[in-house]
């Protein structure tokens, strides 16, 4: 059974999920099935493996799984909860790293030219009790636990002596967005690239810092990250990086639903571009 519509601020398959006593529900968010139930005053959630790309068939599927139960093996983990909840709430969440992600097909940038490029990021689910009476907006109740819908893989952004641990994203920056690439497990993130330096800047590889956005629900069409504006100006110089803390034009005033894990006051600067080196890039194409 998927997520009711009830809550005010999220829309199928994301909200508020009823749990009538002992009835396990299983639901799926593209490649990740899981099966939550409430049971004697507890909470249980199990999420079941990430399906390769032959095993879940389409892999944009959302809805329910064939098994009401979950595979034998699959571990369930347990929450007492303070007033026997019968209800959750499925709250998207962006991944805690740095993605690195390369364009649909890397192009360049001439001095004072601009464009707009959108990437399609994979996102956790956020399993969590209710929020309080007088909670509203993007408020969230107490967390039980989160699961990435995608396994990312690990890869690091920089040089060895001033870099970071990040995620490899196996996805691609579109520069036409087309209806049909709307998934509910994918949020999608607008980069305004500008190039301020006096020579042609090569796209081919691209960090995004997921930390500082938000997500904005556009009346249940698809969740949208704010706009990160990147201005670059020159290598030595870095790239001065904005986010917009709005919801961007092309999700038509959509509702803030989640706050970014790592408020910015105001931009900051650091490394964005780069060239394609090897890198392993396994699992799904978002």
């Amino acid at each position: 059974m998927p997520p009711s519509s009830a809550s005010p601020d999220l829309s199928p398959p994301w909200g508020l999920l009823d749990l009538p006593a002992g009835e396990v529900q299983a639901i799926r968010l593209g490649p990740r099935d899981f099966w939550i139930v409430a049971r004697d005053g507890e909470i249980w959630v199990a999420p079941g493996p990430v399906a390769t790309p032959a095993e879940s068939g389409a892999t944009t599927t959302t809805g329910t799984p064939q098994a009401p139960d979950p595979p034998q093996g699959t571990e369930w983990t347990r929450w007492a909860t303070p007033g026997g909840e019968s209800q959750v709430v499925l709250r998207p969440a962006l991944p805690e790293r740095t993605l690195v992600i390369q364009p649909e097909l890397p192009f360049r940038l001439l001095p004072r030219a601009e464009a707009r490029v959108f990437v399609r990021v994979p996102l956790s689910v956020r399993v969590e009790l209710p929020p309080p009476p007088g909670g509203e907006g993007s408020g969230a109740g107490p967390l039980l636990t989160q699961f990435p819908t995608f396994v990312l893989s690990d890869t690091w952004w920089g040089d060895v002596m001033d870099g970071e641990l990040a995620y490899w994203v196996p996805t691609t920056a579109r520069r036409v967005l087309r209806p049909e690439l709307h998934q509910p497990h994918l949020a999608v993130c607008p980069l305004n690239l500008m190039n301020r330096s006096g020579t042609d800047l090569g796209v081919e590889k691209l960090a995004l810092r997921v930390a500082h956005l938000s997500l904005f629900d556009w009346e249940g069409a698809g969740l949208w990250g704010d706009e990160t504006k990147v201005t670059y100006q020159g290598s030595a110089e870095g790239s001065q990086i904005e986010m917009s803390g709005r919801a961007p034009a092309e999700s038509l005033g959509g509702r803030l639903v989640v706050a970014p894990r790592e408020p910015l006051q105001r931009g900051i600067r650091a490394r964005t571009f780069d060239r394609l080196r090897s890198l392993s890039s396994p699992g799904l194409q978002p």
